[in-house]
């Protein structure tokens, strides 16, 4: 015949037990919530990072169709290439040097015109923006710089032949 265990000394075993482990779940939560943060503090770095590279591609993007939109106003006035050579010096907007968002060309040759135009352009599209035309013969190289936040990163640098 089996022996019966009495139920006070089963529930004193479990009551005991509990009392090990109070505090213990808590203890686990807490460490989840701390890994849960860091790893929202990840997410949160890699989505600031995403935007920076966004925002420098979208950057370089206009400075290339800034510099082939100069490049195509030079082969239209191919009569004359080396009147749209610009020295290294900062855009210089319509606006006393800033961006002029209403701005419509004067009445002088269609170099200058399209060389205010051009210049007025990359003022208001880029930050800080510097321009060099360098024409030599028939070559001609676009160069532009801006500020990128970043000083690893090279300035746009088009070359072509008119």
């Amino acid at each position: 015949m089996t022996q019966a265990i009495p139920l006070k000394t089963e529930w004193r075993n479990r009551q005991a037990s509990l009392e090990k482990q109070s505090g213990l779940g808590l203890i686990e939560i807490l460490v989840a919530v701390l890994v849960l943060g860091i790893g929202i503090l990840g997410v949160a770095s890699t989505q600031v990072v995403s935007l920076q590279m966004n925002s420098q591609s979208q950057s370089r993007s206009q400075a290339v169709l800034l510099a082939e939109d100069i490049l195509d106003r030079i082969r239209a006035n191919s009569d004359n290439p080396a009147a749209y050579a610009l020295g290294q010096g900062n855009a210089q907007g319509a606006d006393n040097g800033a961006c002029d968002t209403s701005f419509v060309p004067a009445n002088a040759t269609v170099t200058a015109n399209d060389i205010a135009s051009w210049e007025n352009n990359l003022a208001c599209l880029l930050p800080a923006a510097e321009r060099t035309v360098a024409v030599n013969g028939n070559t001609v190289t676009v160069t532009i710089d801006w500020d990128q936040n970043d000083q690893a990163m090279n300035p746009v640098v088009v070359r072509t032949e008119i």
